[in-house]
Parts: C-alpha cells; structure tokens; sequence
C-alpha cells in the first residue's frame, strides 16, 4: 500500500488492516459484522477508509470479495436502527424514566421531589436532581437491563459516607434520588442487550477511542467471544498534548479559563475552545469576559442549556391542535398563572374520565371552567399562522399572561 501523507488517514489505514486480518481469521461475513465507533463524526471515516483499503492495488482477499461493508455504528446510532423497524425488539419506556430531555425530565424531577417530602424546595433542586440523574445516566445505561436495580441498590449502600452533616442534607437526598432514578430508567441503548441480536450478527468490534465508554465495555462483556476490540491509534501530532483532571464542573470550568489566560499571556492569540458541553462553555466565557477577554461565540447560545427552557417547552407541547392532556396538564403545572388547586382538580377528573387527548376536554368542566377558558384562548392565540416577528410577539405575550416571562428574562 502507498504511504499516505495525512497522520489521520494512516491511523485509519492501520485500524481497516487489523480489521481485515481479523474478520479473515474469524471467518465471518462482512455484512454480519457491526462496528463501534466512539463518535458519530467517525462513522463516515469509517466507511471512507474502508472503501479506500478495498479499492487498494491488487485487493483479492475473501473479505472483500462479495463486495459487502461492514456496519459502522455508534451504540446510539445502532439502538435507534434496531428500535424502529423492529416493533419485536423495541423497548418502551415510563414517561417517569429518564428522557434525556432537560424540559420533560424537569418536570419528572419536580414530581420525584414532591413524592419524596422535598416539595417546598423543588424549585432550587429540580434543576440539580436533573444534572445529577445525567450525570450517572452513562453508567445506568451501561448496565445489562435486567440487573440495573441491583447495581443502582449496590451503589446506594456507599453514598452517604461522608455527607452525614446536617448542612448536606439535601445534598444527599438529591445524590439518592437521582441514583434511584437513573438505575430504575430504561434507556433506548437497552435494546442492544436483548437476546434476539444473537441471530443478527456474528462479530461485534468495538474501536477503542482515546477513553474508554462504559456502555461499549458492557456490550464487550455481553458479547463475550463474539466481541473484539481494535485500537483507534493516536496519530503524531505536532506540539506538546497537556491532559489535566478536574474535579467537577466549576473545577473544569476555571481550569480552563486559566489556560486560556496563560496562553494570551505567552502571546498565543487566538486561543480556541471547543464547545462540546454548552453549560460549561457558558461558565468559561462569563469568567474571560470578568477578565476583560474578548470571546467570539460561533457556535450560538442555546436555550435549551437554560433551566427556563422546560417551562417554555412545555407551553410549545400544549399548543397542538392534538397535544395529549399530560403535556397541557404539565404546562398548567408549570405557570404560575394557574392556580395549583385548580389545576390538581382539573387533572383528579381528567383522569377519572380517561382523557387522553386535550380536544377532549368540555370547557364547561364544573369548579374550572374559568381556567378552562383561559387556557383555550390562549392556546388558540398561538396556533394562527403568522410572521416571525409577530409568533416571537405572540409567544412573549403568552409567557407574560402564564406568568412564565420573568423566570425565562432572568435565567437568560
């Protein structure tokens, strides 16, 4: 094979040679084989590579005779491959598991808050049980389905050594709670246990990134024998490759704001920060503008790293002409405007007559039809075609008369 110049392209050349060698040896056919990448950015290389090995001079092998490519997947991309065609092998999943979905778990957190005597403080721990339940989310969905109860009850026994002072209390209930959660969740990966994938491929070979995922090491040991690995290897790359350790968020935060501000200060300019995790990339750039650094955003600020996002999503799910009642009745829950008793009443005799869908609903429901009507005429004040600046002036309007618009004003 001619030398490529480009590092990248020999690193994958190096990965599609082992890969060859090894599906040669395990005697596998190409199209019974999936392979795990670490990013979906890598799929297309994959397949790229791939290609071009093939196509090299004097290409005989048995591998690549029938023309066949092997799928590259990420777990993600292959959850979602194998949920939809399939209705046998789709996993349904409660409206009270994680969505990851920061408006619809907003509100499931309020409910578990609630149900766990912590109602007068959910509005403050809402937000911190969601970026909790998220952050051991990866290792839930990591465990076989059928013994996630039990890792998550493991767990639980070690997590309040140490926070035993009556200052972390809620702390360690939100730290519970979100472990509770996360390990009673389904997820849309949990399809990729199932029993039934052993009739669909023959080869599962996961590609090794620069750290390890747990969900892609727990289908090695799922797979057993029928899983290899390959190792992505770093290409030579020019300069010196600093790694450092953070303790937590804020700790990575102005970690990386030191660095910048030592890179301007050796006269590096323009430094540039990959803004893979938009919460964090918000924090950085709050403390280089303390700094007097200017920071040009071009990847945009987006709302939904905000926890006023789910109040306003929630107003969006109300709005269709087909909404379920759930997605109103999460609305009503949300705005301050509508009175809580009102709104449990409503909802007591919604449930009682099984209405599923918000059309359903008689405006003349006794003790709250006067919400009733005001949610109709504002539901329809939204759903009339218009112009951009007048839907932006209408959707402010509906914010303000739900009580919604200062909450957002002020997260923002």
């Amino acid at each position: 094979m001619t030398p490529l110049a480009n590092p990248i392209d020999d690193c994958w050349a190096q990965v599609m040679t082992d890969l060859a060698l090894l599906l040669e040896a395990k005697n596998v056919h190409v199209a019974r084989v999936v392979v795990l990448v670490p990013y979906a950015q890598l799929i297309q290389q994959a397949r790229t590579a791939w290609a071009d090995f093939a196509d090299g001079a004097g290409r005989t092998d048995n591998v690549f005779a029938s023309g066949f490519v092997p799928r590259f997947e990420t777990t993600m991309n292959w959850a979602s491959a194998l949920q939809f065609p399939n209705a046998s092998v789709a996993m349904a999943m409660s409206p009270e598991d994680l969505q990851m979905d920061a408006a619809l778990d907003a509100l499931t957190a309020a409910s578990l808050l609630q149900r766990a005597g912590l109602a007068a403080q959910q509005n403050v721990l809402a937000a911190r049980l969601v970026e909790a339940a998220y952050a051991i989310a990866r290792l839930a969905a990591a465990q076989p389905p059928q013994r996630r109860m039990a890792w998550g009850a493991e767990k639980a026994l070690g997590l309040g050594v140490g926070l035993e002072s009556p200052a972390l209390v809620f702390e360690l209930a939100t730290a519970q709670i979100a472990l509770a959660w996360a390990a009673a969740s389904s997820y849309s990966t949990d399809v990729l246990f199932d029993a039934a994938l052993g009739c669909e491929l023959d080869l599962l070979v996961v590609i090794d990134g620069f750290q390890s995922e747990p969900l892609s090491e727990a289908l090695a040991q799922h797979f057993g024998d029928r899983c290899v690995k390959v190792q992505l290897k770093t290409p030579a790359i020019q300069g010196v490759l600093a790694l450092r350790s953070a303790q937590d968020l804020e700790d990575e935060a102005h970690l990386a704001t030191a660095c910048v501000l030592a890179h301007l200060a050796a006269g590096r300019s323009p430094v540039a920060l990959v803004a893979q995790d938009r919460v964090l990339t918000r924090r950085v750039t709050a403390m280089l503008g303390g700094k007097g650094v200017a920071v040009v955003d071009e990847t945009g600020w987006k709302l939904s790293t905000t926890r006023a996002a789910a109040a306003l999503f929630s107003l969006m799910r109300a709005l269709p002409w087909d909404a379920p009642t759930d997605a109103v009745l999460n609305w009503l829950k949300n705005a301050p405007a509508f009175d809580a008793a009102d709104v449990s009443q409503l909802e007591l005799t919604l449930r009682k007559k099984g209405v599923g869908y918000w059309r359903g609903v008689l405006l003349d429901e006794p003790k709250t039809a006067p919400m009733l009507a005001q949610v109709a005429a504002l539901r329809a004040a939204l759903q009339a075609t218009r112009p951009l600046a007048d839907w932006l002036s209408a959707v402010r309007l509906a914010l303000q008369t739900s009580a919604q618009w200062l909450e957002l004003a002020s997260d923002i």
